[in-house]
């Protein structure tokens, strides 16, 4: 029998509008994501740094590029028309962070953006069809995760020169790995299910399945896993930019400001300490998000 406070329950769940109106998945996802707290600061720090990249012309006080030689070195403060102060070659220091944020949402988005263009297919392709394409895929998914992802971006850009094109094609070489992984097991749990059965017993060809049954239900974690594969790719670009392996000279980077702060860093904190906090934030706030999507995008969070 049902206790009172099941009871109870069952009844305020009834009585609810959006029952009687049939809420979406969408909807519910929603729901449950603007509860999160922490998905929702995570959420407003990611808006923050896409509108700083998005208007970075127009709210920096100045060129990124242009250097006041007059200026060297400046702290925080000491000048009035630079309040995060000057880096070594008298740029404004607020300007090439907010440059910064640029560059790390470029390489960051055309990694992700290349990781699933290509990793999505051949995961669906392998999944699906099975047998000789699986076997092959698996093959190749073994052989490029024997490479040192970092490593392998490294020997690339060492071969090819830096720059902001090649860090994109030496972080994307392996960035599709794991989408990939992702899609196929996705579609391998997925190619059994009753409604597949029935599209292909009403001659419903292989591809429009895939397309249209397979792939819509495999996004939600294939979703979760290129929200975090965003912060990873930042994080990789600081660290190539960091060993002086990066974008190349006057385009800003918060690795290459950090790394080349090491030579001044005693003396001259701020400029080590900014870009540091930008990376960290950066980093903390797309992780909060992909968790939020993680949970809203469960419909078991609503039974517990």
């Amino acid at each position: 029998m049902l206790n009172s406070k099941r009871i109870d329950k069952l009844e305020k769940a009834l009585s609810d509008p959006n029952i009687i109106r049939g809420r979406s998945f969408w909807q519910d996802a929603r729901k449950r994501f603007f509860r999160n707290r922490l998905a929702v600061f995570g959420l407003v720090i990611v808006s923050t740094i896409v509108f700083l990249a998005i208007f970075a012309d127009v709210l920096s006080p100045f060129e990124y590029d242009y250097a006041y030689f007059d200026r060297v070195l400046k702290k925080p403060f000491e000048h009035p028309e630079h309040p995060l102060g000057t880096d070594e070659v008298g740029r404004d220091y607020l300007t090439r962070l907010i440059h910064g944020a640029r560059t790390s949402l470029i390489v960051a988005l055309a990694v992700q953006g290349i990781a699933v263009i290509v990793g999505v297919p051949l995961g669906v392709m392998a999944g699906y069809f099975g047998g000789k394409i699986d076997f092959v895929f698996s093959r190749i998914i073994e052989v490029m995760t024997a490479f040192p992802s970092l490593l392998f971006a490294i020997l690339i850009i060492s071969v090819l020169g830096g720059g902001l094109r090649t860090i994109i094609v030496a972080l994307s070489i392996t960035s599709w790995i794991g989408v990939s992984r992702l899609a196929r097991a996705q579609i391998l749990a997925l190619r059994e299910q009753d409604y597949v059965l029935a599209a292909k017993a009403l001659g419903v060809g292989q591809w429009q399945i895939m397309m249209k049954h397979l792939l819509p239900n495999a996004l939600t974690p294939i979703l979760v896993a290129v929200s975090f594969g965003i912060p990873a790719a930042i994080f990789a670009e600081a660290g190539l930019s960091f060993l002086g392996l990066g974008v190349n000279d006057p385009i800003a980077s918060w690795g290459k400001m950090v790394g080349v702060s090491n030579a001044y860093v005693r003396v001259y904190w701020h400029l080590a300490v900014f870009p540091t906090l930008a990376i960290a934030l950066t980093m903390l706030g797309f992780t909060f998000l992909g968790d939020g999507l993680q949970d809203a995008l469960d419909p078991k969070q609503d039974e517990s």
